[in-house]
């Protein structure tokens, strides 16, 4: 099975309202590009598990929810504003169907996964590797377009801005 993992730089993403699913169009440092599929199923699940790694690093000097409050916070006034994705003619586009999250002190690394089609032997990976202020833009970019998509936002903790603006624009990530 070949195992040629794309290498996630930047993301724009949008909600698709017709599939019910989140669209993530991704770049590499060559500019080559991917569309990931995200359901609110597989969110549902990752979002919890990434912010309860987040609250770990939490020093407890003053409550665990003003803290992550405040680095939510950092986090979205330090984002940088970068180019959208342009997806090119034919690239590759799948349905993420898992997530492995590996971390250390300064990052995350996401490796989405589609799993294996029968008769197919390939399988489609691609990692994104996130500092951990640029995770936290991430997940402000989720909680932006669950809002929008009128999804439920259960799964997000408090600490995650409930002012947030809905804005107009699509969320991009480097």
């Amino acid at each position: 099975m070949s195992e040629k993992i794309f290498s996630i730089v930047t993301v724009t993403m949008q909600f698709d309202p017709l599939e019910d699913r989140l669209i993530m169009d991704c770049s590499d440092k060559s500019k080559n590009t991917q569309r990931l599929w995200l359901t609110r199923r597989l969110l549902d699940r990752l979002i919890p598990s990434l912010t309860d790694q987040l609250e770990v690093n939490s020093t407890n000097k003053i409550s665990k929810e003003l803290e992550q409050s405040f680095e939510q916070e950092k986090a979205e006034i330090n984002k940088t504003k970068t180019e959208s994705v342009k997806l090119i003619k034919n690239n590759p586009s799948w349905l993420v169907t898992s997530v492995k999250v590996g971390k250390n002190s300064q990052e995350f690394k996401l490796l989405f996964i589609e799993d294996k089609i029968e008769n197919e032997n390939y399988q489609n990976k691609a990692e994104f590797v996130l500092a951990i202020p640029n995770l936290r833009q991430w997940l402000n970019a989720l909680f932006k377009i669950y809002l929008k998509a009128n999804w439920d936002t259960k799964f997000f903790p408090g600490w995650i801005d409930t002012d947030m603006s809905l804005s107009e624009e699509k969320p991009i990530l480097n």
